[in-house]
């Protein structure tokens, strides 16, 4: 707690369905009433990533397929007083989404007493707050922005978007960070392909190589040879434009190597057959 504030996290949670992304949102019956969010606070000395979880797991009994954190903080006043929170007077909170697979939702009976799963338009619509009306916004700007790509994500859950062709090549350069982590076969005809990172996220050694296969999967050096190929890793300021250039072609600079075999490639395509 800091100067009278909890810090907490907002998770705004969402599965796939064959009529698009739905939201989660739970109708509160503790200290007020109305539609929320799972949100909660961060307990003393506990990473915020296992608060997410640990929420999600308290408030809807679901564990998440997957989580993204968003570059989005906020802070409130509670409009009175609790007997239950002591001095706090308020909270902080950072901004996450989840993914999980199950629509069927357990409750904590004490906090709330119904849930739904709406369209984006709808679930707006019922929440009560403009700052959880802002997070819902942000992530679902989000989605409508990665949808453009193919996409998957590394063994640690990191979001990875790829190019389907020249065209959207240029998209995706044009919203990476200068920081992020960029590849590209280092023959022609493959996509390019982003990490996309939080603030003060970074990308480990098995996200890179993970990417690294994805790059090669998509490529046309790996489906005209079948063989292993060689992958260029770079970051986002390493790109340049060059007057002149093709739609889709990118002139690079400190570039690495990354040589992925072909049995990585096999394992990759066989465990990720969409």
């Amino acid at each position: 707690m800091e100067n009278g504030y909890r810090k907490s996290v907002f998770v705004v949670v969402y599965r796939k369905t064959d009529k698009g992304i739905k939201y989660l949102i739970l109708k509160r019956k503790l200290h007020w009433s109305g539609w929320e969010f799972p949100k909660g606070g961060i307990n003393d000395n506990e990473e915020i990533i296992n608060a997410v979880k640990r929420e999600l797991k308290e408030e809807t009994g679901q564990i998440p397929l997957s989580i993204q954190k968003h570059n989005f903080l906020g802070k409130y006043l509670y409009k009175k007083e609790f007997q239950d929170r002591g001095k706090i007077i308020g909270q902080t909170f950072s901004l996450y989404s989840a993914e999980v697979k199950n629509s069927e939702i357990v409750l904590d009976g004490r906090e709330h007493s119904e849930y739904l799963w709406l369209s984006y338009p709808e679930a707006h619509k019922k929440l009560k707050y403009g700052n959880q009306k802002k997070c819902l916004e942000i992530v679902n700007c989000f989605f409508e922005q990665i949808s453009k790509f193919r996409s998957f994500r590394t063994a640690s859950g990191k979001l990875v978007l790829a190019g389907k062709d020249a065209k959207n090549n240029e998209e995706l350069i044009s919203q990476i960070e200068t920081e992020e982590n960029v590849f590209h076969t280092a023959k022609p005809g493959s996509p390019f392909v982003n990490i996309k990172l939080s603030k003060n996220e970074t990308a480990s050694q098995n996200d890179i190589k993970d990417s690294a296969i994805f790059c090669a999967a998509k490529s046309r050096d790996w489906r005209d040879n079948k063989s292993d190929v060689k992958v260029n890793w770079f970051k986002g300021k390493d790109i340049l434009k060059i007057k002149g250039m093709k739609i889709g072609t990118f002139e690079v600079k400190n570039k690495k190597d990354i040589l992925i075999k072909k049995q990585e490639v096999e394992r990759f395509l066989k465990e990720n057959v969409n």
